[in-house]
């Protein structure tokens, strides 16, 4: 009878521990630290994406992770495959070589990465976009408290800082100071983008969109400043083409379109933008107008939001240019004191000079 009853409960015990089987090692996902070192740093990564499922990666506290060499053909880090997370503890990763190459990737399907605390700069992407940082399209980038600087673009690509062609997400974040050779100095987007409470300043682009540049895409940017960034032809502060967003609670102040329209803002082809609770400030064109704001054929509204001292050359509107399409002025909006005239062609709204 005894022999009977342990068999029983050894049964049991089987049956029980298949049902709720204890997770192995590659399932735990221990947090894992990173000396300060770059080969550290790759081998992480690349330990990281072996395993399903999220990963957390704590960096060293201010280190700097110098980058002297391409680890993945364009990249100086392996590329991102997995989802991966990392806690950068006020550290740097920085390209120092002459040799050109991107600092991260994210490919697909299914690449995810988060930066939390972390800066990333001096990448210099050869022949593509995103000196800083690629995320193809399926992918997730997170930036929390991150700051990407000083990266380039390749020749005849978009997105100095950053290029997108997924999921882009800035919290709490700074892009500052990247080139692009041709559209979005600091960021492209050709996905879903959502800005906030974010800095995009002193950003070139030798095209359109020296802050931001979104093509076939989706953009919500609210508590953020776009700001002293520049383009060599439309938009110096957004570029918005064929897109659809809003922008809330926002300063666009101090953007510059050398050649082109909308030294702040300029929507085109399909696009249908709307600025809310949103101060268009002292931008400027040097080309063809709309130093504040300038339409190309799309739909843009502005809503409770003042559009002030903007400039553009002789007989042309500081304030917003409407070349074609649909301008609607709302809600408490003003536009005034912009140079040489507010709004052309007249009127716009409430706009009459």
């Amino acid at each position: 009878m005894l022999k009977v009853k342990l068999t029983a409960l050894a049964g049991a015990a089987g049956a029980l521990a298949a049902l709720v089987a204890l997770p192995t090692p590659a399932q735990a996902h221990i947090p894992l630290p990173v000396p300060c070192s770059a080969t550290a740093l790759r081998t992480a990564i690349n330990q990281a994406n072996t395993f399903p499922g999220p990963d957390t990666l704590f960096l060293a506290l201010g280190c700097t992770y110098n980058l002297t060499a391409a680890d993945h053909p364009g990249n100086g880090l392996p590329a991102i495959t997995s989802d991966i997370n990392v806690i950068g503890n006020g550290s740097t990763i920085r390209r120092q070589s002459a040799a050109a190459f991107r600092i991260l990737q994210v490919t697909g399907p299914g690449g995810r990465l988060t930066l939390n605390n972390l800066t990333v700069s001096e990448g210099l992407a050869f022949n593509a976009g995103g000196g800083g940082i690629a995320a193809n399209s399926g992918t997730t980038l997170t930036l929390n408290s991150t700051t990407v600087t000083k990266n380039r673009g390749g020749s005849g690509t978009d997105g100095g800082g950053i290029v997108s062609g997924g999921t882009l997400i800035v919290r709490n974040s700074t892009v500052t100071y990247n080139y692009s050779s041709e559209n979005g100095g600091g960021i492209q987007s050709y996905g879903t983008a959502t800005i906030s409470g974010s800095t995009i300043a002193g950003n070139t682009a030798r095209s359109d969109g020296g802050g931001i540049d979104g093509s076939n895409a989706t953009l919500t940017v609210t508590n953020s400043n776009i700001t002293d960034n520049a383009a060599q032809f439309d938009a110096g502060g957004i570029n918005a083409y064929n897109l659809t967003g809003t922008v809330t609670d926002t300063l666009i102040r101090g953007n510059v379109s050398a050649d082109g329209a909308g030294g702040g803002v300029t929507t085109r082809g399909s696009s249908n933008l709307t600025l809310l609770r949103t101060t268009v400030f002292a931008n400027r064109s040097f080309g063809d107008g709309g130093g504040g704001l300038a339409n190309r054929g799309a739909t843009l509204t502005v809503r409770d939001s003042p559009v002030t001292r903007n400039s553009a050359p002789v007989n042309t509107p500081g304030g917003i240019f409407n070349e074609s399409g649909t301008v609607n002025l709302t809600g408490t909006t003003t536009v005034t004191d912009n140079i040489f005239t507010n709004c052309a062609p007249t009127p716009i709204g409430t706009c009459t000079d």
